[in-house]
């Protein structure tokens, strides 16, 4: 437990000094309509019409109903960490990394919903909906837990394997010099960092 500790604390300083620019996921939210709702920034804003195809969209769900979609989210994701002996802060905070929370989340690269599993990724888990949030969140927590054995538990580099895959990591022998998987390791630490329970646990 302390090296882990020490290993997780040697790797936020590095990132928390090192990079200060956040990260462009380009996650978008297909609406009823057809149109992409880019959902990079925190999903159901009510300060802000979000960006459609280039224009100004609609206004984003109520703060009501979004309390009430997180909530669900947050059960499921309490439910597959526990299932797979993962830290609940740890799914959490890759679940608001990746989408916001947002079911409907869809990446330019093709990885959907909450936590944001690319196709093949997702019927490796056995995903058959991948916008169905609680087969999304159980694939989800058990890549990451597929990367935290991986890697001997060492969370930055499960990060990174989430991110960029396993294989990027192995290549570089730690998180690849990639820009947006190095902001993504770094946001995510820094989320955890701020979570006293995180770091009980860890």
């Amino acid at each position: 437990m302390v090296n882990r500790r020490f290993t997780l604390l040697i790797f936020a300083g590095l990132y928390l000094a090192g990079f200060c620019s956040d990260a462009h996921a380009n996650v978008f939210e297909r609406r009823q309509n057809g149109n992409l709702v880019e959902i990079s920034q925190p999903a159901w804003r009510t300060d802000a019409s979000p960006v459609v195809a280039g224009r100004q969209g609609s206004k984003a769900e109520p703060v009501s109903h979004a309390s009430e979609s997180q909530n669900a989210v947050r059960q499921h994701i309490q439910i597959a960490a526990t299932r797979f002996g993962v830290d609940r802060n740890l799914v959490d905070a890759v679940a608001w990394q990746e989408s916001r929370y947002n079911p409907r989340a869809l990446s330019t690269a093709g990885a959907m919903g909450v936590m944001q599993l690319m196709p093949g990724t997702a019927r490796q888990l056995g995903v058959q909906n991948p916008h169905d949030v609680e087969q999304n969140v159980i694939g989800g927590t058990a890549y990451l837990r597929q990367q935290l054995e991986r890697f001997g538990n060492n969370v930055p580099l499960a990060l990174a394997a989430y991110n960029a895959g396993p294989g990027a990591v192995i290549k570089y022998g730690g998180i690849p010099p990639y820009r947006e998987t190095q902001n993504y390791v770094r946001q995510i630490i820094q989320r955890l960092s701020a979570t006293s329970a995180y770091r009980a646990g860890y």
